[in-house]
């Protein structure tokens, strides 16, 4: 069976357009078995909610060609999901929205606050750790204090963000300028407290604040980070703490911790597809101060239905470098690759 991405589901349908040959892409789909990913379902009704017609023609193709839709555990179908979306009403496209959005804040609130605070978590490990090969045990207790103090409430952020994001008609850009912008706070905000600590003797009882260290130094500290930021994304100021760790420590010690922390959250994310999305993604920052893309998230839980049983059609260059990356691992992706590579020819 072969199973289309969101995008490659558009072309076929005549949603939107691309370069290549969509004729193979149709022939493919007259001659096989075809799903596309309750996830994709998803991101298309909420995409068009507001263009009822598109969501009949897609709707449309879908039943003429007898696509399948698979329900993904992540994003599972609304129960009782019945609806013919080639002549659904605008009253009960609002009404499935409604559920659609539900999820989809859940889970992606749930994914996306998971990697930044691996971000999070590296960038107070860099400080602590760069020109000291070991942390005190003040340091220690001071770098767990400044986490858990942001890393609790960061779900509940992010699930407010989520929420206004999907109300605007960009909700890509409103995560991402919201990530860069909430990294860099508390990247601010918790930093000066790590240096202080590396300044100090073991003490016990520590306490963050004004006897920790001066509002006075505590200002200043913070209104340097945040100059520093404001020239580059917080992602790229993240990225310059990792090489000043790898400078002062060596590139296995960068690559150990890359591991290490993914290994961590690993323990939270049960399927691999994401696994790899969560390493992948946190390696990307790290070393390059890549962008975060929120899509790269929906995309990786599509990777989710692939399992041993099915090809992926996408003409994502990202979503094919992850394949290629992983296609000695997963004899699926190599499989996807050729078929991919057959269509674009």
């Amino acid at each position: 069976m072969y199973i289309l991405d969101t995008n490659a589901f558009y072309y076929a349908a005549d949603i939107s357009s691309c370069t290549y040959d969509v004729d193979k892409l149709r022939n493919l789909i007259n001659e096989n078995k075809v799903f596309i990913s309750s996830t994709s379902l998803f991101e298309f009704i909420i995409k068009y909610r507001k263009d009822i017609d598109k969501i009949h023609i897609g709707g449309a193709y879908l039943e003429k060609n007898e696509i399948d839709i698979a329900s993904n555990v992540i994003n599972p179908l609304p129960q009782g999901y019945s609806w013919r979306l080639s002549a659904i009403t605008e009253q009960d496209l609002q009404h499935l929205c409604v559920d659609i959005l539900e999820n989809k804040i859940d889970v992606e609130s749930r994914f996306i606050s998971l990697l930044f605070d691996m971000c999070l978590f590296s960038g107070y490990y860099f400080v602590a750790l760069t020109r000291s090969r070991d942390i005190s045990d003040i340091g220690f207790d001071v770098f767990t204090k400044v986490y858990k103090m942001f890393a609790g409430v960061n779900l509940d952020v992010f699930e407010s963000i989520f929420k206004e994001g999907y109300e605007t008609d960009d909700c890509e850009n409103y995560v991402r300028k919201c990530f860069y912008n909430l990294l860099a706070l508390e990247l601010e905000k918790g930093i000066p407290f790590i240096e202080r600590a590396k300044e100090l003797a073991d003490v016990e009882g520590i306490e963050l604040n004004k006897e920790f260290i001066s509002a006075e130094t505590y200002s200043a500290a913070t209104l340097k980070l945040e100059r520093a930021m404001k020239t580059k994304t917080s992602t790229e100021y993240l990225q310059r703490l990792a090489v000043k760790y790898w400078k002062f420590n060596n590139d296995y010690e960068l690559k150990k911790h890359i591991r290490s922390i993914t290994t961590i959250f690993n323990k939270k994310v049960k399927l691999t597809a994401l696994q790899d999305y969560f390493n992948d993604t946190l390696e990307k920052i790290l070393t390059c101060g890549a962008a975060l893309w929120k899509n790269d998230l929906l995309d990786a839980i599509i990777l989710c239905n692939i399992q041993d049983l099915h090809t992926m059609i996408t003409y994502d260059n990202g979503v094919i470098e992850t394949m290629r990356k992983r296609k000695d691992k997963y004899p699926k992706y190599a499989e996807s690759i050729s078929i991919i590579e057959k269509l674009k020819s």
